[in-house]
């Protein structure tokens, strides 16, 4: 059975980060700072499709502009403060179990590469995922490439495939590609979004997400 797991919001509480980096990116007032919920909002698309969804009246190079400007203060972000980005509570101990359990790991997310071996190399990770499906591979979310790349990479099919994250984006994705979803309420988008993307399940805690794991495995193949 092949888990496929979102990074921010997800496994990785980035909150502060992302918040400070757009901070940055909008701090000359032009464009105006979205406000703070409506950039959580699209976290998890890439970041050029994070200004087209933020900015559509804008121009087309503004808005790539923009993207640009983004990734740049996330990077910096990321030397100023290497631990910026860390683990949610038990996730550490979650991963373990499910991969002593014999499940296939993989990732699924809006961000760089760069960003995704930061983050692994920061957490010990590493040795974990046998699939990593970043910005570099293809459409993003919610397009169902990097589901369907994850698959053809581990050997499952949709019908031993789940996709774990807390977007709508990762709903829609998994709904695209024929996968179980299910949403974590404790990252950037509430139970209700989720629910209304098309999440199977949907669990409020780490320990809920695990047990919930453990009896998919009994009706999956």
């Amino acid at each position: 059975m092949l888990l496929v797991f979102d990074v921010d919001g997800t496994l990785i509480d980035s909150r502060a980060a992302i918040v400070e980096s757009a901070r940055r990116t909008f701090a000359t007032g032009e464009p105006p700072h979205p406000g703070d919920a409506a950039f959580l909002a699209t976290i998890g698309l890439l970041p050029e499709r994070m200004m087209d969804r933020l900015f559509p009246e804008r121009p087309e190079a503004e808005r790539r502009a923009i993207a640009r400007r983004y990734v740049e203060q996330v990077q910096a972000m990321r030397g100023e403060q290497a631990a910026a980005e860390s683990p949610y509570d038990g996730v550490d101990a979650l991963l373990a179990g499910v991969a002593e359990a014999g499940f296939t790991l993989g990732i699924a997310t809006g961000k760089r590469r760069a960003g995704v071996d930061h983050m692994l190399a920061q957490t010990g990770w590493s040795g974990l995922f046998r699939t990593l499906q970043t910005a570099e591979s293809g459409p993003g979310k919610p397009d169902p490439t990097l589901i369907r790349n994850a698959m053809a990479e581990t050997g499952h099919g949709p019908e031993a495939t789940v996709m774990i994250g807390d977007s709508v984006f990762d709903m829609e994705m998994a709904r695209a590609a024929g996968v179980i979803a299910i949403g974590v309420d404790w990252g950037y988008n509430g139970r209700a979004a989720l629910a209304s993307a098309g999440a199977d399940h949907l669990v409020d805690s780490v320990p809920a997400l695990g047990h919930l794991i453990a009896a998919l495995r009994d009706r999956l193949p």
